[in-house]
């Protein structure tokens, strides 16, 4: 209430603090279950069984297993949605050429393999997959990984090509996702969390960076493989710097300026006025080839080239199945590496467009779209965001946009990719290191990882580092073993806290943080939280006795009492109790549960009353079979085992009180 622009008090107090006012009685566990008709255990009966299934039909596995004959042969709406997914399969498109070609530089392979990863796995994507958005082919971090494989392997002595070597890696990667999705480890993409994944892709982002400096500045230096590969790379530039090339400087400079001052100042501006994204990244290739076409400043200032392009599509040819073995490992890493982000990118697109996701299909559409794409020249394929998010925001509704992208590019491979011969091949490492720019930035990041999270902060530190001073392969092994060896010790990590009663409340909270709450008296409240396991179950008893024994002592702990023995008065202790707060249980093993009971009789032997208060269901029963301790008393909520024991207390000292007033006139 408002009364002359003054707010009353107790109006406020009121709007600020509502009040609940309950009144119910004080249960224990089996007086609840018995109230509620809940059996006792020994009454219980084992669930009905289920009802048998409904026996799916032949049909219904292959709608499964082959989604898109729901979505384009049965449901496909052509009239409202062909128009929408034929523009973003254009932006797609254009987007694809340049960094087609751009990231078969990673890859150590031609470039038009990048162009050849537009069309076969994505088409084969398109038919089994289950998001609706995300872009196959090209991505970054898998060339540049297949590029490592690629240097080891082709050379002169082993008698195999850069494509040989690249499609046997695909190979390898496709079947292992095959196999992945026989045995269903779709959740094994949660292996690598978010924090991981960010700071693997912002260290791979440096090893890109690095591995182009010969292209974009013209340096006449060997590229380095294997551990210490930055460090190494930036010495030899140090070396060779004589030899720099400063006409290819000059243009991967200009260029670069051109796409950062694009993005930064005219994209948005310019994309909100058309109905696709403008390509900037074609543009630039289309006006640097006529360029260099009908000038020779590449030739005058011995600037490196694409050189010959094939035009037409690759031949069908089997990968080297000799070269299997060899690869394997490293096609592990790159299957993994390459679901996780994938399904990354999938899973953010399909939250914010609310529709489902397979993640076990999802394995069987990238694991067949490698196995396929390996028999045409193509390296293992990833999503890419760009492309993704280029898709979605264009207005593509399904993977139509995906054929219709792939019909474009096999149409530049026939007829047009032949034009870009001419171009430097610094113009396409200047667009791969704008393209890393987001990437490069996520080392920003950091502090606010470390404030946040110092678990996080670590697994973000060990990755970056690990993979930019040693290698891909051993970083990102480190990074899950770190994750792994974090995740583990929380698990067996447990806290053991006291807890207070806030005034007029019956909310229990820790004493430590909360100021006003109070301890309640002869009551010792202790929270456990965490897991009970064979592991911290020495740690849950030292921290259990710490806490009980704080506080105490035995002059604390004696008193005088005058104890009705039917004719005697005789002295006694006072007995205090303690309430364990097991809400946040997690879980319970036979080691953990016989040192709880190992705990309460050391407890009880010592002149405590024990309670257990919110036991988990998923312990309950588990805990009460297995605890030797039978003084256990079982309580739904802290608050009624602590009206209980004082309840309990004022009927002693009642009957206390009544005894001595009966014995004292035969005292007098």
């Amino acid at each position: 209430m408002i009364v002359n622009g003054v707010i009353d008090a107790k109006t406020e107090m009121m709007d600020r603090q509502p009040e609940i006012n309950t009144q119910r009685d004080v249960y224990q566990v089996d007086a609840l279950s018995a109230n509620n008709n809940a059996p006792a255990m020994a009454d219980r009966r084992p669930a009905a069984k289920k009802l048998p299934k409904k026996k799916r039909k032949c049909m219904d596995y292959v709608r499964k297993t082959i989604p898109s004959i729901d979505w384009l042969f049965l449901n496909y709406r052509w009239s409202e949605d062909f128009a929408e997914d034929t523009m973003a399969g254009i932006a797609v498109a254009v987007l694809n050429i340049p960094q087609g070609m751009a990231y078969s530089i990673l890859g150590n392979v031609e470039p038009t393999v990048g162009l050849y990863m537009a069309v076969f796995p994505v088409l084969v994507y398109s038919l089994l997959g289950t998001s609706r958005h995300i872009s196959l082919g090209v991505l970054s971090v898998l060339c540049l990984m297949t590029g490592k494989v690629v240097t080891m392997y082709a050379t002169d002595g082993t008698g195999y090509t850069a494509i040989q070597v690249a499609t046997a890696v695909t190979m390898v990667a496709g079947l292992v996702q095959l196999l992945m999705y026989v045995f269903r480890l779709g959740l094994l993409c949660t292996i690598l969390s978010e924090t991981l994944v960010s700071g693997f892709t912002a260290s791979v982002a440096v090893i890109v960076l690095t591995s182009q400096l010969k292209e974009l500045l013209g340096v006449d230096v060997a590229r380095r493989v294997g551990m210490m590969q930055v460090p190494h790379t930036f010495y030899d530039f140090a070396d060779r710097f004589h030899t720099i090339n400063w006409m290819t400087t000059a243009v991967s400079v200009t260029t670069i300026a051109v796409l950062l001052l694009y993005n930064k100042y005219l994209k948005e501006r310019i994309n909100s006025k058309l109905c696709m994204p403008l390509p900037i990244e074609l543009i630039v290739t289309i006006v640097a080839t006529v360029l260099f076409q009908v000038t020779t400043i590449a030739q005058d200032y011995d600037m490196v080239q694409m050189g010959e392009i094939k035009s037409g599509l690759p031949a069908f040819e089997v990968p080297p199945v000799k070269l299997f073995s060899a690869v394997f490992m490293d096609a592990c890493v790159i299957a993994l590496v390459g679901y996780s982000i994938t399904m990354s990118l999938a899973l953010l697109v399909a939250e914010k467009l609310k529709y489902p996701l397979d993640t076990n299909q999802e394995l069987l559409a990238q694991g067949l779209g490698n196995v396929v794409g390996s028999f045409f020249s193509c390296l293992p394929s990833g999503a890419s965001p760009s492309r993704s998010a280029s898709q979605q925001t264009v207005g593509g509704k399904t993977q139509m946009a995906s054929i219709v992208s792939a019909g474009i590019i096999v149409v530049v491979l026939l007829w047009i990719g032949v034009v870009f011969e001419p171009l430097p091949r610094c113009v396409l490492s200047s667009i791969i290191v704008v393209a890393l720019k987001g990437l490069l930035l996520q080392v920003l990041d950091f502090p606010e990882i470390w404030r946040k999270s110092k678990t996080d902060g670590a697994v973000w530190i060990f990755t970056y580092s690990t993979v930019i001073v040693l290698d891909i392969d051993t970083g990102l092994l480190v990074g899950v073993v770190v994750s792994l060896l974090f995740v583990f010790v929380k698990g067996v990590l447990n806290e053991v806290h006291v807890l207070g009663r806030l005034p007029d409340t019956d909310l229990y909270v820790r004493l430590d943080l909360y100021g006003d709450a109070v301890e309640v008296p002869d009551v010792k409240i202790v929270r456990y939280a965490g897991s009970l396991n064979v592991i911290n179950r020495y740690m849950f008893k030292r921290k259990l006795i710490e806490v009980t024994r704080a506080g105490y002592n035995d002059a604390s702990m004696t008193m005088t009492v005058t104890v009705v023995d039917g004719k005697h008065a005789t002295g006694g202790r006072r007995t205090q109790c303690v309430v364990l707060d097991m809400a946040a249980l997690q879980y319970a093993d036979a080691s953990g549960v016989k040192m709880l009971s190992e705990s309460i009789e050391s407890l009880v032997s010592d002149g405590f009353d024990v309670y257990l208060a919110a036991v988990p269901d998923s312990s309950l029963e588990y805990v009460r079979c297995n605890n030797d301790v039978k003084s256990v008393r079982f309580f739904p909520t802290v608050h009624d085992a602590v009206v209980f024991r004082q309840c309990s207390s004022k009927k002693i000292q009642n009957l206390t009180y009544d005894s001595q007033s009966t014995k004292t006139p035969n005292g007098l």
